[in-house]
């Protein structure tokens, strides 16, 4: 079976539109030289497909694998999932292993590092159907022109609210086109100062990488660039302070609970139930609806002057389909990407849960069948949108840049358990993110 291994030069690459209405650059369209559809295959085949996420996503992604071998008895799906904490550590070891996934779910963060390394197969070369794709969620999957990725779904930053814990502490939920970062922190502890142990105002977010970008966007800068980082020590510091303060004012839980919180968001304090407050992607909504039994409210981040509009808030791409270079199974790799990303039946199953379809057919074909929280996700995105919300577009980071999350949580924790100062924390986490990437 002829391999479709493809190699690529350095390392530049373009900002990249992670939207349905932002136009996309990052190759502007272009394409590879063409291979050619691989042929089909006969007799049976086993191919492997990994991705992250929680039992939801689990449960939606088995249902829709079980539809699809209706339609290819001879196509065999092997899966693995994990969270997301392990997951591109997993992903690693396997391709040095020489047991690279066939299909493989994968991020904004990790796809230069991948497709520049060669592991990734070049979607265009085998022809791969986005026929039903705006070009602005296409291009987003681009390294150097070469497309690693096939746009899932298109999701944007949210602070998830849980009614039930605001009433049982008798306080109201924020305005969220007014609220400011003081208002968040005033809100936290005064549910915190009345939940004690039993329910907290708000998850400490300090090594969340989505909020803190929130706040670095809020604060002018841009967390990366084609060029490395866009921020330094001065932007984190106060951010690290503002949770440190949050925490020892009672707003959020102990630190020793912070560090220890479960992968498994489902079984953290939001998701049991037991949090008035956190960050999540807009996609996830299901998910926690479905852990907390609540019905949960969709805001727009704090910002730092009370105005929504300048929340910079952004929308990306949830997620990409990408493909082993080294995978034997091309054509039924092909079938498998397709039948997820452009079967209606596929896309009724699988709903916003990895976000708004990109696929534009399917996001019609669903309209009419969306669960109540896809209706809410759908809403929300558009009321960012048609209210001013959105600021421009972000950047995919340099290989190293995946790191982020996991350098700025061990930087984080040092703070809040006392043993950095914010300002010293901040100037560790801007440093060996450089020495990661490279810049």
């Amino acid at each position: 079976m002829t391999r479709f291994r493809k190699r690529t030069g350095t390392f530049l690459l373009a900002a990249v539109a992670a939207s349905l209405a932002l136009s996309g650059c990052g190759g502007g369209g272009s394409t590879t030289t063409a291979e050619g559809r691989p042929e089909a295959e006969e007799g049976p085949v086993t191919i492997k497909f990994v991705w992250w996420g929680n039992e939801t996503r689990t449960k939606l992604t088995q249902q829709v694998i079980d539809l699809f071998n209706e339609k290819y008895p001879d196509i065999t799906v092997e899966t693995e999932f994990s969270d997301f904490t392990s997951y591109f550590q997993k992903l690693s070891t396997m391709i040095a292993a020489g047991n690279a996934p066939d299909v493989i779910q994968m991020d904004e963060k990790y796809i230069a590092q991948y497709g520049l390394d060669g592991q990734l197969l070049d979607l265009e070369s085998v022809e791969l159907d986005l026929s039903d794709f705006e070009q602005s969620t296409i291009d987003p999957g681009r390294v150097e022109g070469t497309l690693y990725g096939a746009t899932f779904g298109v999701n944007v930053p949210v602070t998830l609210a849980n009614p039930a814990v605001f009433e049982k502490a008798g306080v109201a939920v924020p305005d969220d086109t007014t609220w400011t970062w003081d208002d968040y922190a005033a809100v936290a502890t005064e549910i915190g100062s009345k939940g004690g142990t039993e329910y907290y105002g708000s998850h400490n977010l300090i090594s969340i990488d989505g909020m803190s970008k929130i706040w670095i966007r809020e604060s002018g800068k841009e967390q990366f660039t084609t060029d490395g980082i866009g921020f330094d020590a001065s932007t984190i510091t106060p951010w690290f302070q503002y949770w440190l303060d949050l925490q020892n004012a009672g707003g959020t839980p102990p630190a020793t609970v912070t560090a220890d919180m479960p992968s498994n968001l489902n079984e953290s304090p939001f998701g049991m139930g037991k949090a008035a407050l956190t960050f999540q992607w807009s996609n996830q909504l299901t998910a926690f609806e479905n852990a907390t039994g609540e019905d949960l409210q969709l805001l727009v981040p704090p910002t730092q002057t009370g105005d929504a509009k300048d929340a910079n808030m952004w929308l990306k791409s949830s997620m990409y389909l990408s493909a082993s270079a080294d995978t034997e199974h091309p054509d039924a790799v092909l079938k498998l990407m397709e039948f997820f990303l452009n079967d209606p039946e596929a896309g009724r199953i699988l709903g916003t849960e990895r976000g708004i379809p990109a696929n534009t057919e399917i996001r019609s074909a669903i309209s009419d069948t969306m669960s109540s929280a896809d209706q809410k996700v759908v809403a929300f995105m558009d009321r960012v949108e048609s209210e001013g919300y959105l600021g421009s577009a972000s950047v995919v980071p340099l290989p190293g840049g995946g790191q982020s999350e996991s350098i700025q949580e061990r930087s984080a924790f040092a703070v809040l358990l006392g043993q950095m100062t914010p300002e010293a924390g901040a100037e560790e986490f801007v440093d060996n993110l450089k020495s990661e990437m490279g810049v």
